[in-house]
């Protein structure tokens, strides 16, 4: 599925191609197909190197080597652990989350969140497609938001998100 002229362009990354009009990404893809793509965690991974914050990867990086039929024996609150572990000013919890124009955040995930952000402190890096850009906020200001927005489903699970507009995702 092809989502707008601005993504039917072949992306370059690392002088191979890594997505091609025909994969572009969309919500409305599938699971599998949507996390073939990890655009906001490349995006993430160069902000960090670019600023020289030392960072290290935390979260299961088990897709493409685990089954979801065996992933999903994880509690959910482990499946959903932060993508990485940041050293900076102090640790800090950092989610990759990518988007077109709309922010897709799952309830449940918040729900998981909720739970890590009690250990550590959590942060969201927000990439757009569209824009070509990045926000980075704290995890409670972007659920603040996001409990203002309008929430809908996936088609192809079933699960509940809220839509946040990107133009509204504070810094």
């Amino acid at each position: 599925m092809v989502i707008g002229k601005e993504l039917a362009q072949i992306w370059i990354y690392n002088r191979k191609k890594f997505f091609t009009e025909k994969e572009a990404m969309s919500y409305r893809d599938s699971f599998k197909t949507r996390n073939k793509r990890m655009t906001a965690e490349d995006k993430c991974v160069k902000y960090l190197k670019k600023h020289k914050i030392l960072y290290t990867r935390y979260g299961f990086d088990a897709l493409f080597s685990v089954p979801w039929q065996k992933f999903k024996m994880i509690p959910q609150v482990l499946r959903n652990t932060p993508d990485y572990m940041v050293l900076h000013r102090q640790a800090t919890l950092l989610e990759a989350k990518g988007c077109h124009d709309i922010l897709r955040l799952k309830l449940e995930d918040c729900d998981s969140y909720d739970w890590w952000v009690k250990i550590c402190p959590l942060s969201v890096f927000v990439y757009s497609t569209k824009y070509g850009k990045h926000k980075l906020v704290k995890y409670e200001d972007l659920k603040a938001q996001a409990q203002k927005c309008k929430i809908d489903v996936y088609e192809d699970n079933g699960k509940e998100y809220f839509k946040i507009p990107w133009i509204e995702i504070g810094e």
